[in-house]
């Protein structure tokens, strides 16, 4: 009786350490998303914003006042859609290769190059 009751609580171990292995990697996972919603949406945003206030055809203060405005808008979609999007890896890669784009068209326009 008493070596069921222990291969019963081995048996509970077990697959207890199996659970916080696999929910300790679903926190790594959750981490890593909101790691790229919120630094990688920051620098998607700043980015874009940048090339925004370059490229509007309209007076300069008024194309940086509108992307002021539209820089809290910007970041809240870039936040959903890291959690939306299925593969982590795809976030990464989308969020950081299109502020790179975005950098590297504003160091063009801007003659930084």
């Amino acid at each position: 009786m008493r070596a069921a009751s222990f291969n019963a609580l081995l048996t509970k171990l077990s697959s207890f350490r199996l659970l916080n292995k696999r929910l300790s990697r679903y926190q790594l996972l959750v981490f890593l998303r909101f790691f790229i919603a919120i630094f990688g949406g920051y620098v998607f945003t700043s980015t874009l914003i940048a090339l925004l206030s370059v490229v509007l055809p309209m007076a300069k203060q008024d194309a940086v006042l509108l992307c002021v405005s539209l820089s809290i808008l910007i970041y809240a979609v870039v936040f959903i859609c890291a959690f939306w999007v299925k593969s982590l890896t795809t976030v990464w890669i989308s969020i950081l290769l299109s502020s790179g784009v975005f950098l590297a068209i504003l160091a063009v326009l801007k003659d930084w190059l």
